[in-house]
């Protein structure tokens, strides 16, 4: 019986033919069988939750998973990557910063993998695309908005204006990284900057002088702001703008290269104000001075992204500065405080900004460091407007929290059905 049971088990092996990351057997039906591999940080909130996101829509359209996490600090990831190899992965998700990216790309180029390389909103990055010149990765991400999308005027005019303003400033051109590629969380963050200042104008059409922070938390439920770069923005009851749409792109020589749209129904409808209790920071009347927070990393992993958020924060102020209120005009500065891209560094850097008197607070890039600022902000009855930070738990429970971007549930499903398609071909 033994020696029967071995002959099989040899057939069963000799059936399964391997010779390369994405050549798994295919036992019935268009896609069955294919496995992705997902690697996640431990203890990063964005990269934990789009990596659950994406394997439980995976395994629904009937595909295995095999999920691993590393350490924080990693800097090798040839043993996870031969581990993809050894699982006949047919695709590999990898939703981390681009630090992570730039040594899990080479350690893929060294390996010889073949199999598509996909990750999150994070990857849309110089980073990325310096890590890919040169070899023949596959590597796609999603993202917010693509700078070749000419359907609206108010994109092509931030493209155009934004490409210009880089192109003017030396320092402005170094911090988007070295080019006037134009980063989708820049789009975001030009787009939260004038939805801040239209709610600050709504606030002070309804209580004038006498505006606070908190007045200012209540316009942004009722507000539909309709010239936005990235979309018509309103905000749903749990704070999240209302959006359907995600764009594919893949990493090419030098720039990101436009792949896809792809679109799910979003039938959530605006909420309403809710009844907050706190005093809020009030206007500052002497100094005519209406301070707006950024609260992002321009340093540690996820600087390179904080930067190009911050930027297009910077230009949409560069344009708009001045609000007028009770006949007075007020000058609009922003506070930049860096959180470093550390959670422990989440409640100094928000503190700062509630200390300098901003009526609202802009950011974080990664979701980690958003959610562990937002008690601090509650506390002082400051909004936040969340520019790219999409782990839900961002504004669940948490009624000062906004955002402008989609949900990680959303960009798992999406990214899932992508590669799914990719590899099952």
């Amino acid at each position: 019986m033994k020696k029967i049971l071995a002959l099989l088990l040899c057939a069963a092996l000799l059936c399964v033919c391997f010779v390369g990351c994405g050549e798994t057997a295919q036992p019935s039906g268009e896609g069955a069988g294919l496995v992705a591999y997902v690697l996640a940080e431990k203890g990063d909130t964005y990269s934990l939750g789009l990596a659950n996101n994406f394997k439980t829509a995976f395994e629904g359209l009937g595909g295995t998973v095999v999920m691993e996490t590393f350490p924080t600090n990693t800097t090798n990831f040839s043993d996870y990557l031969q581990k993809a190899l050894d699982n006949k992965a047919a695709v590999i998700f990898a939703p981390n910063s681009t630090t992570v990216a730039a040594n899990l790309l080479k350690n893929a180029n060294d390996l010889g993998v073949e199999c598509p390389i996909l990750a999150g909103d994070t990857w849309e990055s110089s980073v990325i695309l310096d890590a890919v010149k040169g070899t023949d990765l596959e590597v796609y991400c999603s993202t917010f908005f693509d700078e070749n999308d000419a359907s609206s005027t108010a994109a092509a005019d931030f493209v155009s204006g934004f490409k210009a303003w880089l192109n003017e400033n030396a320092d402005k051109y170094e911090m988007n990284g070295g080019n006037d590629i134009v980063a989708a969380v820049s789009a975001l963050g030009f787009d939260a900057y004038n939805v801040a200042l239209a709610a600050i104008r709504a606030a002070a059409e309804e209580k004038g002088e006498d505006l606070t922070s908190v007045d200012v938390a209540t316009a942004l439920w009722s507000l539909s702001y309709e010239n936005a770069v990235t979309g018509k923005i309103e905000f749903d009851q749990n704070g999240d703008a209302i959006k359907d749409s995600a764009y594919i792109k893949r990493a090419g020589d030098g720039a990101f290269e436009f792949v896809t749209v792809q679109t799910v129904a979003n039938d959530a409808a605006q909420g309403t104000a809710t009844a907050y209790d706190a005093s809020g920071i009030a206007l500052d009347k002497a100094n005519h001075k209406i301070v707006i927070g950024v609260y992002e990393p321009t340093s540690g992993a996820n600087g390179a992204g904080g930067k190009q958020e911050v930027l297009g924060i910077e230009y949409a102020n560069s344009l708009d500065n001045v609000v007028t209120i009770g006949g007075v005009d007020y000058t609009v500065v922003t506070y930049l405080s860096d959180n470093g891209s550390l959670e422990e560094n989440a409640v100094t850097a928000a503190s700062n900004i509630v200390n300098q008197g901003a009526l609202i607070s802009l950011g974080s890039y990664g979701s980690g460091v958003s959610i562990a600022a937002a008690s601090t902000f509650e506390a002082a009855g400051m909004p936040a407007i969340g520019i790219s930070c999409t782990n839900a738990s961002v504004t669940e429970g948490n009624n000062y929290y906004f955002r402008t971007c989609f949900l990680d549930p959303f960009q798992g499903s999406v990214m899932a059905k992508f590669a799914w398609d990719l590899v099952s071909k």
